[in-house]
């Protein structure tokens, strides 16, 4: 992978994910759920949003990483990702909110059961697992990440996933140390007359 795309390879593995999972029981085909936004998801029936990224402080390293005998890597940057996901049914009217609500609850159920993608599953990310976790958001917070001009809330589910690792792609050179002398001091001469005799 290459180091700066860390953020797009993360949404595309919860895309393919959930299509293997969903398809074809919950949604026709593959190609009905990708990345849009809820103001332009054209003919998706499931839409990632990625609305955030935030720092993940409590990972952040602060010193260099060895990466070969003679270089130096500094340190990655450690990113949470929210996403809101949000269904959209494109058939008879009658059926719409039902068919959504199912889609949902499809989709929940994906993200119970792989709460933790483990690397041979995601991208690479430093040797670390893909945390998937549900997010409780006020419903006030949830509309104003739903703003779109024109378009009323949209029950939607949304999820924290991290840590993603963005490799800083920064090297130094290090010198390690090749050869060291060591030598014996000489030991200081005793005082005349000796430690042990009296004047």
């Amino acid at each position: 992978m290459k180091k700066y795309t860390a953020i797009a390879d993360t949404s595309q593995r919860l895309v393919r994910l959930l299509a293997a999972e969903l398809v074809p029981d919950v949604i026709r085909s593959a190609d009905g759920i990708g990345l849009c936004s809820p103001q332009e998801h054209g003919d998706m029936s499931l839409g990632l949003f990625l609305y955030d990224i935030q720092e993940c402080g409590e990972l952040q390293q602060r010193g260099m990483v060895n990466t070969h005998r003679d270089r130096q890597a500094y340190p990655p940057l450690y990113l949470n990702l929210f996403y809101m996901i949000t269904a959209y049914w494109g058939g008879d009217l009658k059926f719409r909110m039902v068919q959504e609500e199912r889609i949902l609850g499809g989709v929940a159920q994906v993200f119970h059961n792989h709460a933790l993608i483990p690397v041979k599953e995601g991208p690479d990310n430093g040797g670390m697992a893909l945390h998937v976790q549900m997010q409780r958001i006020p419903m006030q917070e949830k509309a104003q990440i739903w703003n779109f001009q024109g378009m009323s809330y949209q029950v939607s589910l949304f999820y924290k996933v991290s840590p993603v690792m963005i490799a800083s792609g920064r090297e130094r050179e290090v010198f390690r140390v090749a050869e060291a002398e060591m030598g014996v001091w000489p030991m200081p001469e005793a005082p005349s007359g000796g430690p042990g005799k009296r004047r």
